[in-house]
This record gives structure tokens, sequence and C-alpha cells, in this order.
């Protein structure tokens, strides 16, 4: 099997209040009514939120070792299902929550930062070239009509990449 390029980092939310990435590949690989009955999930990499599951969420009761938390339910090296024309060259990770209501969790925003710091480090990619929230790239690849604020009205993907810049250039990436 030869090795996919990447190219482009991508990311998303989930537009739920709760969930982690086993419930994320639930709803996007089960079969239809249950699931959108997909071979490959919309994402490689899933951060969650604080509320794995609708019960933690129901109950407003956060799970501190699930705030931050890095779910990797799908292999680099397999196309996602995340954006539609620009799978094959990309990688996809998912904030859990409704971020166009809320703000992503502060351990969300360091662990999205890292990961792409870590993503762009790996694939020898420039931030402010390679990432893109869902929204901007589904408009690069020609959807202008596109109209989804995906990652949210509250993930200013401007700083996003900035962050990222800072920290390849402040230290170490693992």
């Amino acid at each position: 099997m030869s090795k996919r390029t990447i190219r482009n980092l991508i990311v998303h939310h989930s537009v739920s209040h709760w969930g982690d990435g086993e419930t994320i590949m639930g709803w996007h690989t089960s079969p239809k009514p249950r699931g959108n009955g997909w071979k490959a999930p919309g994402y490689h990499v899933v951060i969650c939120n604080g509320y794995p599951n609708y019960a933690a969420w129901s109950k407003r009761e956060p799970v501190a070792a699930a705030n931050g938390r890095v779910d990797r339910i799908w292999p680099e090296d397999k196309i996602s299902n995340g954006c539609r024309y620009a799978n094959a060259d990309s990688l996809h990770v998912c904030l859990i929550g409704d971020l166009d209501k809320c703000a992503p969790t502060e351990r969300q925003t360091a662990k999205l930062v890292d990961l792409l710091a870590f993503w762009c480090k790996k694939y020898g990619l420039d931030p402010s070239s390679a990432i893109f929230g869902h929204g901007e790239m589904q408009r690069r690849v020609g959807r202008e009509s596109y109209f989804k604020s995906c990652p949210g009205a509250n993930v200013e993907m401007d700083a996003v990449r900035a962050a990222v810049a800072e920290t390849l250039s402040l230290k170490e990436v693992c």
C-alpha cells in the first residue's frame, strides 16, 4: 500500500454537546437509520470536551479525564469522510461541542494546537497554508455556497494557525 501525501489539516466540530471517539465512530459508521452508514468516519481524531456521553451532559457533570482527551479513531494512512472533495490528501480532527453556541474548552484548544503542530512537523506542513476549518476548505474546493461555519463561530481559525506556528517555533514537537 502506498503512503498518502498529506497536504491539508481540517478542523471540525461535532455540533453535539457530548460525545467521544467511540460515539462519533458509531454515528458515522453504523447502518442507517441509527448512523450515516459510512465505511469510514469523518475524522481521524476526536478531542473531547468533558462530556463523553449523554448521561454526563444531561446531569451537567463533566468528567475531568475526558476534557481534552484525544481519541484517535481512524488511521492516518486511511482516507476519512470529513470534507467532500478534499479527503484524499487531508487529515481531519473534530472538537466535541456545538462551537457556534459555546467555545471549546481550554484543554480542547491546547490539545488541538498540539495535535496540529505535531501533524505539521510530521508531514512538513506550513500551518499558515495547510490548516483549514471545514467551512474554509469546502469553499476552497469550489463549494462557494457552503454556509456552515464549521468548526463553529467560536473557533477563530487565524488564531489557531498562529498558535500552531508559535508552538512550532518555540518548542520541540513530540
